[in-house]
């Protein structure tokens, strides 16, 4: 009893820790809660029908929850590509080529996947593992949890790494070593990200439509070869002789004829008989009408002129006025 509350005083301690220090407080929360129970370091892994054991005493079942042991017998056996594509099968992950959303969440599963497998872990181990990663990311992504309460409840999926009689989770499928490992990993992976989490789960991503235009060549009608069978090939000069279409014929353009210096010669006699033919008087009034045209235009002119100077200084005159009244 008295080592059980020695243990809850760490837990409140170590829930204290500032987040850049997550490492730290869960190494010391390990190695602390080791000493204090004096437990051995090295305990037993349980075995995979231990789990119903669990469920019955009331704790959190970690492993199979999200991955089957199935799916992660098979994983352990792929490259990273492989991991991506089953866990993107798996997850129904369909827009991770457009969606940054689904990209990072993708991303995210399969680093931690590949990073258990690096650790040799087991099957069961792997899966445990995913499953608090996971639960970590769904606790930003449904919830928008602050970091803080995410520590907390991180804190307490590790609860029972090193003991035997906790029942607040079924994590003890990790010894203390690789307990302090998966505590670097993830404050190295999310938790120093936490703003560039919950910012891609509280945005929405800014949608691009990009277009262009192409020209598409249409093929010719199906009674019509196209292209033209290679053993109908001819050189391009017998087809430019014999085969294309020529180029129409330029219309040619009309050629004016020289004047005809005779009738140049009638059309000048003609206008200077028909000067001659003119009395003093007919150019007179031709002069006179001539005059008359260009003078009524100008007259025309300086009345409008004249008009439009004299109303200005109508105006004038009856602004002075009324100035003077006033």
């Amino acid at each position: 009893m008295q080592a059980a509350n020695e243990q809850v005083s760490i837990n409140t301690h170590v829930c204290w820790f500032r987040p850049g220090n997550l490492q730290i407080g869960c190494v010391y929360y390990f190695l602390k809660t080791q000493a204090i129970c004096g437990l051995n370091m090295s305990k037993p892994r349980k075995a995979k029908g231990a789990q119903k054991e669990d469920e019955q005493d009331g704790r959190e079942v970690f492993a199979f929850k999200i991955l089957s042991e199935s799916l992660c017998q098979e994983i352990m056996t792929l490259p990273v590509e492989g991991m991506q594509s089953k866990l993107k099968e798996f997850f129904k992950i369909e827009n991770d080529d457009t969606d940054l959303k689904d990209a990072a969440i993708l991303d995210y599963y399969t680093a931690a996947v590949w990073w258990a497998s690096q650790q040799n872990y087991t099957a069961q181990q792997i899966s445990a593992f995913f499953t608090v990663m996971y639960t970590l990311l769904e606790k930003i992504k449904d919830k928008n949890m602050s970091m803080v309460e995410n520590l907390r409840e991180f804190k307490k999926m590790m609860v029972g790494i090193g003991l035997d009689d906790v029942k607040d989770g079924s994590i003890d499928c990790f010894n203390v070593t690789q307990a302090s490992k998966i505590s670097h990993y993830a404050f190295t992976s999310l938790f120093q990200h936490y703003k560039l989490y919950q910012y891609m789960f509280t945005k929405t991503q800014a949608e691009e439509i990009i277009g262009t235009d192409l020209q598409i060549e249409v093929a010719k009608a199906a009674e019509v070869p196209f292209p033209p069978p290679l053993d109908e090939g001819v050189t391009e000069e017998i087809y430019n002789l014999y085969i294309a279409t020529p180029p129409p014929t330029p219309i040619p353009e009309p050629v004016e004829e020289p004047p005809d210096p005779s009738k140049v010669l009638d059309q000048s006699l003609t206008e200077s008989e028909m000067l001659s033919k003119l009395t003093p008087q007919d150019v007179k009034e031709v002069i006179e009408s001539v005059v008359k045209e260009i003078l009524e235009g100008l007259q025309g002119e300086v009345v409008a002129k004249l008009r439009d100077k004299e109303n200005q200084i109508i105006q004038r005159i009856n602004k002075i006025h009324k100035v003077a009244e006033a």
